[in-house]
């Protein structure tokens, strides 16, 4: 789930427009944000933390983002977001895939992306709460996107004759509170490298729920 460049911009004259340097900038930090707060905790996570990370000086920070909370924030959006766009152009774009498998499928991508960056995956799931307030409309909104994208591949699954109707958009809601409960759990008690194991259950629980009719 990286979010920014691999490193610094080259020294001296490097060719990139002035939108280039910036946008590197704004990844950057993005990534190193996450690495921090995973590793340090929010509350521990300065600034100083974040700009030796992304390899960029203060005065660099503070002409992208106004605060440490700007910063998170946008990289918590950064980030879902890039892993829900992958997943919309792999699983939807499939041929030939029940729905059964695009959930599956689904999990096996989102939980091995958490799985390869275990400081990202522990901000994000983890440090988004100590966060408190200035995260929760971004956490709202990603909870959001979650169920379109679940709801876009059940559309998917009744066009293609494997569901009966689209779900209750409630029962998702529910289900996606379920996976947040137990990828929290599993960062706390086996660590990331563990997350993977949780996809059948995400699968069937996903697959049971979708199938009920809406009430």
């Amino acid at each position: 789930m990286s979010v920014g460049d691999a490193g610094p911009l080259p020294r001296g004259r490097h060719g990139l427009s002035r939108e280039q340097v910036v946008t590197s900038q704004y990844r950057r930090l993005c990534t190193a944000v996450l690495e921090a707060v995973g590793e340090l905790g929010y509350a521990g996570t300065t600034v100083a933390d974040i700009v030796t990370r992304a390899q960029v000086a203060r005065r660099t920070f503070y002409a992208v983002f106004g605060s440490k909370d700007e910063c998170f924030a946008a990289a918590y959006d950064l980030a879902v977001g890039s892993a829900l766009d992958q997943l919309q152009e792999t699983v939807t774009g499939m041929e030939g895939v029940n729905f059964e498998d695009r959930v599956r499928i689904s999990f096996e991508i989102y939980l091995g992306f958490l799985a390869m960056q275990p400081g990202a995956a522990r901000a994000l799931y983890v440090e988004t709460m100590a966060a408190g307030q200035a995260l929760v409309a971004h956490r709202a909104r990603v909870h959001e996107r979650f169920a379109d994208y679940i709801m876009a591949v059940a559309a998917i699954g009744v066009r293609e004759g494997d569901l009966r109707a689209d779900p209750d958009r409630k029962l998702i809601d529910m289900l996606l509170g379920g996976i947040d409960d137990r990828v929290r759990a599993c960062l706390h008690q086996k660590g990331a490298a563990a997350l993977p194991e949780l996809g059948p259950l995400f699968t069937r629980t996903a697959i049971a729920l979708a199938s009920l009719p809406v009430e």
